[in-house]
Parts: structure tokens; sequence; C-alpha cells
């Protein structure tokens, strides 16, 4: 008996000196992001009053010193830069543009403008304040091949205002003007062909830049876009996300940015209590803390909503509105997708797929086997990995429309998956 006291105390006392070292390894963590988020604040500082100029103008930039490893002779500067609203009110977006070594070409180098995923709406979430190289693993690929990258964090993620998360103007206009940015940030060599690249809320972003960039920047040539595990179907999306998880993650973000757009909106109409009270704090959390929170509500049965928000007709028409309309057949369109993603669900992209063949657009659709897990088995770290895999898939596409090479559509391949009724 003594001996089994002994071996639960030595227990006890193991536990809690691992508690104590990881309590002290996340205050140090913390510690330090905060020191240098301090020291990068006055970068991000949006300048009052806003300076006159136009779309794309870059009002300040430095070198990006730490947080990649990169071809040799590459530069990275990050940037801020004039942007506009969805209205065509202007906005300032910070961002990054990573510059290949050697001289351009005639005609200027090749660019793709990529789009991220959700990272939370914390000022420190946003891509260009971070080390983000694990957001990018392709990008050295695509460096490699002589083309610039430039890559925004969308108006008011690290700079002032709001993030108009999944709000498809506002993101496509910030995607575009990094091109325009990128164009007139000295030393790049950038020229007027472009591509969008977009992961998950990324791809929303790039459906909706293949929309709308050809009447709203005419001057610059976008010659397709790609999106992996794209949030371009938003209605299906919803239709399969709100009783989830997940939807602590999403649902927090989109209470923020859409009644910012649509002031009729009431959160309370397909929120829970829970969900009300604390959506601003969740929102404001980098993805993994915002998806450890929503992992321990749902342990404890908490739900974000109340009801599928497409059953509230207010809540319906902004889903719908915000939902990427299929792209004419002029404008090329890859998409990336596994079969057991566990964020955007592959049935989201069978239900686009069906929608985007009928009308006639130019889409492939490239249906990927688990990442991780297995195909009956829905996977978060599916959808992280399909940023990776969809970089990888998306040069040798990207790399073949700057050539100019057709783009082969898939429609007459069928999904691997059927269609369910919910989708």
């Amino acid at each position: 008996m003594r001996s089994l006291k002994t071996i639960a105390v030595f227990v006890v006392a193991v536990l809690v000196v691992a508690i104590i070292a990881v309590a002290g390894y996340f205050a140090w963590s913390k510690r330090e992001s905060d020191e240098r988020q301090q020291a990068l604040q006055s970068f991000y500082q949006t300048p009052s009053p806003l300076p006159a100029g136009k779309p794309g103008d870059v009002l300040r930039s430095e070198p990006i010193t730490s947080g990649f490893t990169l071809p040799p002779g590459t530069q990275a500067q990050r940037i801020l830069y004039l942007t506009q609203g969805p209205s065509g009110e202007p906005r300032v977006s910070s961002g990054m543009v990573f510059i290949p070594a050697g001289a351009a070409p005639e005609g200027g180098r090749k660019v793709v403008s990529w789009a991220h995923p959700t990272v939370g709406m914390g000022d420190a979430c946003a891509p260009s304040r971070t080390d983000s190289h694990n957001l990018m693993s392709w990008l050295p690929g695509m460096l490699n091949l002589g083309w610039v990258v430039t890559a925004t964090d969308y108006a008011g993620l690290g700079t002032d205002g709001t993030e108009l998360y999944l709000v498809g103007k506002s993101e496509a206009y910030d995607v575009i003007n990094a091109v325009r940015a990128a164009q007139r940030l000295p030393g790049t060599g950038a020229g007027s062909d472009y591509a969008v690249f977009g992961h998950s809320q990324g791809g929303h972003a790039a459906m909706w830049t293949g929309a709308l960039a050809p009447q709203y920047a005419p001057e610059l040539k976008l010659v397709g876009v790609v999106g992996a595990a794209p949030a371009a179907a938003l209605s299906d999306l919803v239709d399969e996300l709100w009783n989830t998880n997940t939807a602590w993650v999403i649902g927090a973000e989109v209470f923020v940015s859409f009644p910012a757009v649509y002031p009729n909106l009431s959160d309370s109409a397909v929120g829970t209590p829970a969900a009300v009270k604390g959506y601003q704090a969740l929102a404001e959390k980098c993805l993994i803390n915002g998806i450890l929170e929503g992992e321990v509500r749902g342990f404890f049965d908490e739900k974000f909503f109340s009801q599928n928000p497409n059953d509230d007709p207010s809540w319906r028409s902004a889903i719908a509105d915000q939902t990427a309309p299929p792209l004419p057949a002029s404008m090329p369109a890859l998409v990336t997708e596994s079969v057991n993603d566990g964020v955007v669900l592959p049935q989201s992209i069978v239900a686009m797929q069906q929608q985007w063949c009928s009308a006639g657009s130019n889409l492939a659709v490239q249906w990927l086997g688990p990442l991780r897990g297995t195909p009956e088995t829905p996977n978060l770290e599916t959808h992280m990995y399909e940023g990776s895999v969809g970089g990888a898939l998306a040069t040798d596409w990207i790399g073949d429309r700057f050539a100019g090479r057709p783009a082969v559509p898939s429609c007459d391949q069928p999904a691997p998956l059927a269609l369910t009724s919910s989708s």
C-alpha cells in the first residue's frame, strides 16, 4: 500500500512539473510574440489622414529578415499599400512581396498573388506579421521559376479596421491591388501577367478575383485562378458545417465581418447565447487557439449556431450573395480537394463542380486521396496539408497558363463521391 501511495505521489509530482513547464513555455512564447508585435506596430500604423493615391500604391516597405528559407538571391519585402473596400471606399492592407534572383526578362516577371487561408482576426495573426513559411511551402518553387509572389494580409487584418472575412469584393480587391503594389515596388520587375492561388478562405478570394478582375483591373492580365479546398460554395458549406465544432472558428469571424456589410443581420437570430457572448474574443484568436477553443466547447456540447443560418432569410441572402459565381469559360480555374477534408467538406466541392460545369465554366477539379486518416473520416489535418499539396499542383498548372497552353476542364469526369441531398 505504501508503494502505491509513493507511486501516486510521484505521478502527481511529474504532472505538476509538466504543467508548470508547459505554462512557462506558453508564457515565454506569448511574451516573445508580444515583443515582436510591439516592434512591428509602427510599420502597420495607418497614416492619418490617408494620403491621396491609387489602389496599389505602396505607402511603406521594409525588408523581411526572418521567417522564411528562400532561394539564394531572393528579396522579401513587407509592404503597406492602398486598396479598396467592397463599395470602393479607400482602405489600407499590409502584405509581402517576394522577388526572385536575377534580372527580370523583357516584358517583366510573371506574378502570382497568394490569398491566405483563415488565420484569425487578431493583428498578430496576419501572415506578414508572423513566421508564415508553414503556409507557403510551395513558395521556393515559384521563385525558382522566376515569378514574383505577392501576398496580401487582407485589409483590416494586421492593420486598422475590420477584416471583411469571406466578403468577395473586399478579398478580391486586396488580392488584385497586391499585384499592383508588386508592380510599383522598386526592383521587382513585375509585369502585367498574373495568376491567383488561394487556400480555403483564400480559395474564396481567388474565385471572386476571377469574377471581378477583368473589369476591376483591365490593365492586368489574369491568366487563371487556383483554389486549394476553396470556401467557394458558401451556401453548401454552411449547410454542412453549421452544427460542427468548426462553426466556432468560422462563425465567429463571419459574425464580425458580415454585419459590417449587411447591417440588418442579427447575430442572436442564428447564434446561441454562448456564441453571441464570446464570438468577438474568439475571432481575435489565431487559428490554432481558435480551433482548440472550438474543440473544447464541442466536447462540452456547446453549439455556436442555434439554427442553420441558411434557414434565416436575411442570413441566407447574405451567404448566397457572397458565394462565388461560376466563372466564364474565358477564365480558367483549377480546384484541388481531398476526399476527406474535414473543414471544406468535399460535398461542397461536388456541388460547386456540378453548378459551374452546368454554367459552362472552364473548371478542372483535381481530387486527392486522404492526406491524413481514411476516405471515410473527415480530417482537419488534411485541410491544413491541402495548402501545401495544392500549392505544388498550382505551380504546374499556373506554369502552363503563363506559357499560353490551354486549360483542360474536367467536367466530363465524375466526382469520386455522390452529391448528397443536404448539399
